[in-house]
């Protein structure tokens, strides 16, 4: 959708962070989701692997689901309501292998690091947020994109894959991941 719109649309604008002022045509938002993507590869993600994110509403959730989605990965966007336990309990439920977080969650993100493999899978830890609130187990956001190709990836994903994760309340019981497709996405 992004490649299509840059394509389509360069002199459109993408995203606007009323927070921040910050503004992005949809060639500068396909060009960071590019290098997030292309970054997570390179890492290691594999098609069908899950990134969970623990992000306010911003510019770094956008980049970071659709980059995920164009190399076939699967969101797992996480409540930030949650405690630890529970996010303990969705990070390890989903066998998220990358963690995306904002720098507002640097505790309780210390705090599921701690718990190393018995509280979640995660392998690795990408900081959004000014370089020095960065956890010495974590990367910075934009280190980590300034690095990578800005090319389109290749992608790996089809119509019926898993694209994203939704997790259920668990009023009644633990939460239940809801899983959705790019078909279903697209067709919602």
């Amino acid at each position: 959708f992004v490649a299509k719109r840059a394509h389509l649309n360069p002199n459109t604008e993408a995203l606007v962070d009323v927070s921040s002022g910050r503004r992005m045509l949809y060639p500068e938002l396909n060009v960071r989701c590019n290098r997030i993507g292309n970054a997570l590869a390179a890492g290691g993600l594999a098609p069908g692997e899950r990134v969970a994110t623990l992000l306010m509403n911003g510019p770094e959730f956008v980049e970071t689901f659709f980059a995920t989605a164009k190399i076939g990965g699967v969101i797992v966007a996480m409540n930030w309501r949650l405690v630890a336990d529970e996010l303990s309990f969705i990070l390890t439920d989903s066998g998220a292998a990358v963690m995306v977080f904002g720098s507002e969650f640097n505790e309780i993100i210390a705090d599921l690091h701690s718990r190393g493999t018995d509280g979640t899978q995660v392998t690795r830890w990408i900081h959004v947020g000014d370089a020095a609130a960065c956890p010495d187990f974590a990367e910075n956001y934009e280190a980590v994109m300034s690095t990578a190709s800005a090319a389109e990836p290749e992608s790996e994903a089809g119509d019926d894959d898993l694209l994203f994760i939704m997790y259920t309340s668990g009023t009644t019981g633990l939460p239940k991941g809801a899983m959705h497709s790019h078909n279903t996405a697209l067709w919602s």
